[in-house]
């Protein structure tokens, strides 16, 4: 059967249908309601009705009109913190997006939902998903589990690095390892943060330019240092790359620059002492933790298949920069990472960016997905207690 499939990321929000190999839509999740909407209007008499009339706008809309705009991140860091804003997104995506009416289209709605988000969440959005969107049958799965669907397996380790946080989940079978599930709370958005902090320092002044300009030159210059300081130093001029701001301005983002940002994955004490929540370790060293958290009978199974998923994963050297970190903290350092760092794969190499949408499609395009998903008579009979039975 066919379904919707939602990952609603703390970056990029994905939605698409079961089944197919790319989300119809990704967009960065933002939403802005309008400070005054009286003045807007007035300021906009040529726009459309429909766009003068709008209070909330969605994704690059918030970018456009970001001057009118109160501008939210419903999701930070896996934790839903504007519920409000999250539906207008859902209500966005079904009516714009997908162009379908959740409530009469009968098609079940598959939730990739974080390893950050608590128990609560997950019941307040299934609450939503029946009572205010209206659709006809709910499930969620973890974001890593379906990372490791798309990439053919079912026991490994996934080591997801996505917009806002990380995670080492160890799963066998199709099932993950509570136990032994380790957070790492740094991703994409500390690299650009840090890449921020550094152009700043150097006169550039972002306040000018559009809100997604420090990510632009994230994923056009930045790369994973070798994690030699010096050498990155002594390369300072001669490996400048050229990048050109919105004003026509060519920024030379140097070796420095480029590789600086992306320690905060393995060298936490880059983060400084003003990020909430600091980890301890560096992200290899959670990894090689929950593998030793785990059986020893499942021990070899994990390191047959550590696999990197997550947009941040896509930086260049980042596959080859983890296995280097990795074999230094485990003992024989017999492992297998996914996608190989020398070898060139098709397949997952490519899609690890959208691996948990991808895996998503898959799983609810499965003829087992009627079965297993909450119908909406399920929920009006049992509600919050049906998801302990089906999905926790």
């Amino acid at each position: 059967m066919e379904a919707i499939v939602l990952d609603n990321g703390s970056g990029v929000f994905k939605a698409g249908y079961s089944g197919e190999d790319t989300p119809r839509t990704t967009f960065t999740t933002c939403a802005g309601r309008v400070k005054n909407p009286e003045w807007f209007a007035s300021q906009a008499p040529n726009w459309k009705a429909e766009l003068r009339d709008r209070e909330t706008f969605i994704g690059a809309e918030c970018q456009q009109y970001r001057d009118f705009l109160e501008l939210s991140n419903p999701i930070n860091r896996g934790i839903v913190e504007d519920w409000d804003a999250l539906e207008r997104m859902w209500e966005f995506v079904f009516a714009q997006e997908l162009r379908v009416d959740p409530e009469t289209a009968a098609l079940p709605v598959l939730c990739i939902s974080s390893p950050s988000g608590p128990k609560k969440q997950q019941e307040r959005m299934a609450q939503l998903m029946f009572e205010s969107q209206k659709v006809c049958g709910f499930y969620f799965m973890q974001q890593c589990v379906l990372s490791l669907f798309a990439s053919g397996r079912t026991r490994g380790i996934v080591v997801e690095v996505g917009h806002g946080s990380s995670h080492a989940i160890p799963i066998f079978e199709g099932y993950a390892l509570p136990h032994a599930a380790l957070h790492y709370n740094a991703g994409g958005v500390d690299i650009s943060h840090r890449l921020h902090m550094l152009l700043s320092k150097r006169g550039v002044a972002f306040h000018s330019f559009p809100l997604h300009t420090i990510d632009q030159i994230k994923e056009s210059t930045c790369a994973m240092g070798n994690g030699m300081n010096k050498q990155g130093q002594n390369q300072q001029d001669e490996a400048s790359k050229p990048f050109e701001l919105p004003d026509g301005t060519i920024l030379q983002v140097d070796r420095v620059a480029q590789t600086m940002p992306a320690e905060v994955l393995f060298k936490p004490q880059e983060l400084g002492d003003e990020h909430p929540l600091r980890p301890d370790k560096g992200l290899h060293e959670c990894v090689a933790t929950s593998i030793a958290m785990c059986d020893k009978d499942l021990q070899s199974d994990l390191l047959n298949a550590v696999v990197l998923a997550g947009g941040t994963t896509m930086l260049p050297g980042f596959s080859r920069r983890f296995q280097d970190e990795l074999k230094a903290v485990l003992p024989g350092g017999n492992f297998n990472v996914v996608p190989d760092p020398v070898i060139r794969e098709r397949g997952y190499n490519s899609q690890r960016k959208i691996a948990a949408w991808v895996g998503g499609s898959m799983f609810a395009s499965l003829d087992t997905f009627r079965d297993i998903h909450i119908t909406k008579q399920e929920w009006e009979e049992y509600h919050e207690a049906i998801l302990d039975r089906k999905c926790f």
